[in-house]
């Protein structure tokens, strides 16, 4: 199974992928912890890493943390800013592990990219009995329309000619398709958490060139599409309206969990 055309173009954006993209809170990292039992010993796979915004959360929590990442853009940056961090290239269908390795592996923002049998299958193989998934997804304030501003973004956007098809996969719950009917994993189970992410002006635009929806866009049709972003920003109402050094974009961050099931 090849990689999702639309995921290959986070590679030529790595480098605004980590300066624009938010960590994840550390509550939803801890509540995923204590309901999978997991403990400082444990060894945890951080499957479809990117840059490593995942990672660093889960460095200090345990002994030894392995990333996974098919974009050798991502994984260059990742192994750049957490270069202890055991790093390997690979997709979540043909994960480059042996058996039983993982008490867990964690997905962040990325699980709707793969959500297929193969793609279970293979993380079940990885894991040890009992073994533990955790996915955990960052919800962007534009996405839910949040107050007149960010609603006025989702606007620009679906007015663009960007596909938006991807945002909403994960929004959408489609994703959990694949956990229907499946004898492998137990019911899942998930909460959510409130996050914000501060930022500059030039961060926010970064976060925007990340997205697979513009970056996929030609060179004119992207640069047209930030160039509105940049204007919208000058709005009284926007986050980084006046004087201010950075802007706080509220986040809603959601995580699921669930066990491999039982013999």
């Amino acid at each position: 199974m090849q990689i999702d055309p639309l995921a290959q173009t986070f590679d030529g954006a790595a480098g605004a992928y980590e300066e624009g993209r938010p960590d994840y809170p550390g509550a939803a990292i801890d509540r995923v912890v204590a309901e999978l039992g997991l403990v400082p010993e444990s060894v945890v796979v951080d499957l479809a890493a990117g840059t490593g915004k995942l990672t660093r959360g889960l460095v200090g929590r345990f002994g030894r943390v392995i990333a996974v990442e098919p974009l050798e853009g991502m994984l260059a940056q990742l192994r750049q800013s957490l270069p202890e961090v055991e790093a390997h290239v690979g997709r979540a269908e043909e994960i480059p592990l042996e058996d039983g390795l993982a008490d867990a592996v964690f997905c962040g923002q990325a699980f709707h990219w793969f959500a297929n049998s193969e793609a279970l299958a293979e993380i079940a193989r990885v894991l040890r009995p009992g073994g533990g998934l955790a996915l955990i997804w960052n919800i962007s304030p534009w996405e839910t329309r949040e107050g007149p501003w960010f609603a006025a973004l989702d606007d620009l956007l679906e007015g663009s000619r960007a596909d938006l098809s991807v945002v909403r996969r994960h929004g959408s719950g489609v994703w959990r398709q694949v956990f229907e009917g499946d004898e492998l994993f137990e019911e899942l189970q998930g909460d959510g958490y409130e996050h914000s992410h501060r930022l500059t002006r030039e961060a926010f635009v970064a976060t925007m060139k990340s997205r697979s929806y513009i970056a996929t866009l030609s060179a004119e049709d992207r640069a047209e599409v930030l160039e509105a972003i940049g204007l919208l920003m000058d709005r009284k109402d926007s986050p980084f309206a006046g004087e201010v050094s950075e802007g706080e974009v509220p986040l809603r961050t959601v995580v699921f969990w669930t066990r491999l099931r039982g013999d």
